[in-house]
C-alpha cells in the first residue's frame, strides 16, 4: 500500500461505532432512501413544472444524473481509499490541509442537519394532505403538529441498532417506490391529458420560462439527486467499506435517476403544466394527489399515507448522515465531546442524532411560521440543503485530484482522478453560480434571496469558527481517527 497522507491515522483506536453492520443491500436502500425517491416527485413536482413553465421533469433528471455522476466517481474513489465517517471532512483535512477540513467539517454538519430538518416539513405537508383529502381545515399548525410526531418516530426508530433501522427503512422505501412507480404506469396506460405519447417531456424547449425557468427548476432535481455523498457517512459501519462503498454510491444514483425519469415521465403528461400551476397556486400541498384522484380515484389515500413512509425513511437516512458527521468532528474535540459518546449498547452516536432533532424541530417551528406552511418550508429548507452540498461536491472534487496528485501519483488515473472531477467541479461551480448568484438573488428576499445571504453569512462564520480552532490548537499535529 502507498504511503498515508501527512496525518492520517494508522490503526483505529478505542471503541468506535460497531463494525460490520451494513451490507450492500441495506447500503443501497439507505442510499436509495437517502435519495427520497417518492417524496421528489410529490413534493418536487409542483417547483419543477411551475418553475421551468413546461412538462420538463424527465428531461431535467436526465440532465442532473449525468451532471452529477462525475462526483458520485469521486466520492466513489475517495471512499475507496479513505473510508471515514468524516468523509469529505476526512478527505480534505489529510490531502490539502486540516484548516480546509476542518472548515469543510463545519459545512458538512451544516448540510446534513439541514437535509435532516427537510422531512418534519415533508411529513407535515402530507399530514395536511390527508387532513384535505377528508375534508378536515388544515394549515401552518396542524403541518407542524405532523411534523413533531415524525420526529418522535424517527427518534424512537434511531435509538435502535442500525441493523434494525436500516431494514425499516428498507421496506418503507420499497412501499413508496412501489406505489408511485404504479400510479405513473397507470397514468401512462391511460394515455395522459393528451391521449397519446408525447416526446415533449424530454424537451428543453417545452420549458415556457426559459432557461431561466429551467435553472430555478434545476435547482429541486439536483435537491432530488443530490444524495450521491448519503452513504459515505457510514462507511465505518458497513462490511469491507473500501469496496462496498464506492459500488453502493455508483449503483444508488444510476438507480435513483433511471427511476426518477421513468417514473416522472408519467407525471409530466398526466394533467397541463397550466393545471399544476393552477394546484400550486391554489395551496395544494402535492400535485400529485389531485392527479391521483383523477386516475385511481379512492386509492389517492395512499398518496398522503405513503408519503408518511417516505419522509420517514429519507428523514432516518438523513439523520444518520449528520449524527455520524456530527461525531466524527466531536471524537475530535472541535464540537461538544459530548456527541463522540456512543449509546453502551448499539455503538450509535444517539447524543449527536438528538442534537439533530432538536434543531429540525427548531427550524420546523421558526421557519414555517416565517415562510407561511409546512410545504414552503420544505422548498426553502431544500434550496439551502442545495446550496451547502454543492460545496461539498466541488470540495470532494478537489480531494480526489489533490490526494492523487500528492500521495497515490502511481496509482493515478487521468479519468477517474483528472478529467471526471474537474468536470464535476465545472457542473457543480456552474449550477451554484448559476442557480443561486443569478436566478435566486433575483427573487424576493423571503422567498428567494435570503437563501444566498444566509448561506454565505453561515459560510463565512465557518471560516471564523476554523480560524479560531486554528489558533487553539496546532492542527498539523492531529491524526483524524478510525482508519478501517
Amino acid at each position: 500500500m502507498a504511503e498515508a497522507p501527512h496525518g492520517a491515522p494508522q490503526a483505529a483506536s478505542g471503541v468506535g461505532l460497531r463494525r460490520n453492520s451494513l451490507n450492500l443491500r441495506r447500503l443501497i436502500f439507505i442510499g436509495l432512501a437517502y435519495f427520497s425517491l417518492a417524496p421528489v416527485i410529490y413534493l418536487n413536482m409542483g417547483f419543477m413544472e411551475t418553475d421551468s413553465g413546461g412538462p420538463v421533469m424527465p428531461f431535467l433528471f436526465i440532465l442532473i444524473t449525468i451532471a452529477v455522476l462525475p462526483t458520485a466517481v469521486s466520492f466513489a474513489v475517495m471512499n475507496n481509499r479513505r473510508p471515514s465517517a468524516g468523509s469529505g471532512y476526512t478527505w480534505l483535512w489529510e490531502s490539502t490541509y486540516p484548516s480546509v477540513g476542518l472548515w469543510l467539517g463545519w459545512m458538512m454538519i451544516t448540510t446534513y442537519v439541514v437535509v435532516a430538518a427537510l422531512y418534519p416539513a415533508a411529513f407535515g405537508t402530507f399530514f395536511n394532505a390527508l387532513l384535505a383529502y377528508f375534508n378536515v381545515s388544515a394549515g401552518i399548525w396542524t403541518g407542524i403538529a405532523g411534523g413533531l410526531v415524525s420526529i418522535l418516530l424517527i427518534g424512537y426508530l434511531q435509538h435502535n441498532n442500525i441493523k434494525l433501522s436500516s431494514t425499516v427503512i428498507s421496506v418503507l422505501m420499497c412501499i413508496e417506490g412501489t406505489f408511485v412507480a404504479a400510479v405513473a404506469i397507470v397514468i401512462v396506460i391511460k394515455g395522459g391529458a393528451l391521449g397519446h405519447f408525447t416526446g415533449q417531456p424530454f424537451n428543453p424547449g417545452a420549458a415556457g420560462a426559459g432557461f431561466a425557468g429551467l435553472s430555478l427548476a434545476a435547482i429541486f432535481a439536483f435537491l432530488s439527486i443530490a444524495g450521491v455523498d448519503g452513504i459515505a457517512p457510514v462507511a465505518e459501519e458497513s462490511h469491507t467499506p473500501r469496496r462496498l462503498i464506492p459500488l453502493a454510491t455508483i449503483l444508488m444514483t444510476l438507480i435513483a435517476g433511471g427511476y426518477w425519469t421513468l417514473v416522472s415521465y408519467g407525471f409530466a403528461i398526466s394533467v397541463p403544466v397550466s393545471t399544476v400551476q393552477h394546484y400550486v397556486t391554489a395551496g395544494q400541498l402535492t400535485p400529485v394527489l389531485p392527479i391521483a384522484q383523477k386516475y385511481i380515484g379512492g386509492w389517492a389515500v395512499l398518496v398522503p399515507i405513503t408519503g408518511f413512509t417516505a419522509a420517514l425513511a429519507s428523514f432516518g437516512a438523513a439523520l444518520y448522515a449528520a449524527s455520524r458527521i456530527t461525531y466524527a468532528v466531536a471524537r475530535e474535540g472541535f464540537v461538544w465531546r459530548y456527541f463522540s459518546h456512543l449509546h453502551p449498547a448499539f455503538q450509535t452516536p444517539w447524543r449527536a442524532e438528538v442534537a439533530t432533532l432538536v434543531v429540525g424541530t427548531v427550524a420546523l417551528v421558526a421557519v414555517t411560521l416565517w415562510q407561511g406552511g409546512v410545504a414552503l418550508t420544505y422548498g426553502y429548507l431544500g434550496e439551502i440543503f442545495v446550496f451547502f452540498v454543492l460545496i461539498l461536491y466541488i470540495a470532494v472534487n478537489v480531494a480526489n485530484i489533490v490526494y492523487h496528485a500528492r500521495f497515490r501519483r502511481s496509482d493515478f488515473n487521468w479519468a477517474l482522478n483528472g478529467v471526471l472531477p474537474v468536470l464535476g467541479i465545472g457542473i457543480d461551480g456552474y449550477i451554484l453560480y448559476k442557480g443561486f448568484f443569478v436566478s435566486e438573488l433575483a427573487l424576493p428576499f423571503a422567498s428567494g434571496s435570503s437563501i444566498v445571504w444566509f448561506s454565505l453569512a453561515w459560510t463565512i462564520l465557518g471560516v471564523f469558527w476554523t480560524l479560531w480552532w486554528r489558533r487553539r490548537r496546532q492542527l498539523s499535529t492531529i491524526s483524524l481517527s478510525a482508519e478501517v
